[in-house]
């Protein structure tokens, strides 16, 4: 009897553990998938770099930033795919870093949770000499993840359901 108990309690823990590693693999198959389309989506651009922001949603709201250089006065294409965010994830692109007073929000996009945004270089220039009428060029912009808080989810120990990713994918005109 004792046996038997152990062999399905073993059983049990082999079934979850292979459940949460198909699980996982599965995410990882769709940010690889996600990048793929996000690449496509740059055409006729040339494909520069990729940066994939993988977070966990929790029981507060949360902010990433990535810093993505701009070289040579090369327009780009930044093509960012939110079909692995479960819920809205909200995208800030400045010209600056956080800790800057001088901040201007150059684009917002709202719930990018399920598509492929594309924004080009051209219109964050636009937007940062309309805000600064000395400006010439941007070298560089930050982008800034703002993920929502979720109710119910584990902070300590997130499950599979809990994360999320965004992929960044950058093309330049040749």
């Amino acid at each position: 009897m004792k046996k038997s108990i152990l062999f399905l309690a073993s059983f049990a823990v082999a079934l979850l553990f292979a459940q949460t590693v198909t699980n996982l693999t599965e995410f990882k198959a769709s940010i690889k998938s996600n990048k793929e389309e996000a690449k496509i989506a740059l055409n006729p651009y040339l494909y520069d770099g990729y940066k994939t922001t993988y977070f966990n949603y929790k029981t507060y709201e949360q902010t990433k930033e990535v810093e993505i250089y701009l070289f040579n006065n090369t327009e780009y294409k930044l093509s960012f795919n939110g079909k692995s965010c479960a819920k809205d994830v909200k995208i800030q692109i400045y010209n600056t870093d956080k800790s800057s007073e001088k901040r201007v929000l150059l684009k917002e996009v709202s719930n990018v949770s399920g598509q492929n945004i594309i924004i080009q270089t051209d219109e964050l220039n636009d937007a940062f000499k309309k805000a600064n009428k000395r400006a010439t060029r941007l070298k560089r912009v930050f982008v800034t993840y703002e993920i929502p808080a979720t109710l119910g989810s584990n902070n300590s120990s997130p499950n599979i359901e809990d994360r999320g990713a965004i992929v960044l994918v950058m093309g330049y005109k040749n």
